[in-house]
């Protein structure tokens, strides 16, 4: 059993649902999270620490190498955001939960779906 990996699951579910039936609330709560002070390493933090727990939970998972691959992947964006600068990267939550507003339902429902498999992958 993968419990982090469930976890990860669970929170991929709130985030969906909060996409799917409050996109603007997300909206606003991106714009807001982006002007605090430890925004940009908050960011890289938690994509390090999610793909690793993402790394060592799956091999007791069902589909291991899924779970590999989004735990490399956000290392990979971790480290591009180490050489991305603070400024830079506070104007692109911005623009993309300001541009990005009209996929916010879509996207919960892809959330909702994913974090959904998810915990049945991890439990199974």
């Amino acid at each position: 059993m993968a419990i982090l990996i469930s976890l990860w699951g669970v929170s991929i579910c709130c985030f969906g649902l909060f996409m799917l039936f409050k996109p603007e609330a997300f909206s606003s709560a991106i714009v807001t999270f982006s002007q605090q002070r430890y925004f940009h390493y908050f960011e890289i933090i938690s994509r390090l620490v999610i793909g690793a727990v993402l790394l060592l939970d799956a091999p007791h998972t069902r589909y291991p190498l899924v779970f590999e691959f989004i735990g490399n992947l956000l290392f990979i964006v971790a480290i591009l955001l180490v050489f991305m600068t603070e400024k830079t990267h506070k104007k692109f939550a911005v623009k993309a939960a300001k541009q990005g507003l009209a996929w916010f339902r879509p996207a919960g429902i892809v959330a909702l779906l994913f974090g959904t498999w998810t915990i049945y992958i991890s439990l199974n």
